[in-house]
């Protein structure tokens, strides 16, 4: 299927899902495969999906290391940031979380997309945190906030 749909993000995702449930380990070639083959317009959704793929199937390190490359070359874009928040959320180490969560957060970013990451931060700080670090993150908010207006 790969050498007829070689263009085909979906098949070389199909491809990795099938080899991290029968192997678990030794991905990377076929990755390296799908980024040369692959039109250059689809690599950051492959990347991310492959990421999520080993976050669920495989080593979440792996997933680690595969978003924060994508994230060391897109920076502003809060979508990855959102995927990669939520899948460290789902393993549920809040010391993890927390310092991604403080890492996105002090991005300079347009008021509309941080906001979108401190509603985000403050919705998993009522679920999991205490009551001095919801207002910490509404007070980080704020910071935020006023010094962008001035």
């Amino acid at each position: 299927m790969v050498k007829k749909f070689k263009h085909s993000c979906k098949v070389w995702l199909r491809r990795v899902q099938w080899f991290l449930k029968q192997h678990n380990e030794g991905v990377q070639p076929i990755v390296n495969r799908a980024l040369l083959s692959l039109p250059h317009h689809k690599h950051i959704k492959f990347i991310s999906q492959t990421a999520i793929l080993e976050f669920k199937c495989g080593v979440p390190d792996r997933g680690r290391s595969l978003f924060e490359g994508i994230l060391r070359q897109y920076p502003k874009r809060t979508d990855l940031w959102s995927i990669y928040l939520d899948q460290e959320m789902k393993l549920g180490d809040t010391d993890i979380i927390r310092a991604l969560f403080e890492r996105a957060t002090s991005l300079s970013l347009p008021l509309k997309k941080i906001k979108f990451l401190f509603k985000k931060y403050l919705a998993f700080e009522k679920t999991l945190g205490d009551e001095e670090r919801i207002e910490y993150v509404k007070r980080k908010a704020m910071e935020y906030a006023e010094s962008t207006q001035e």
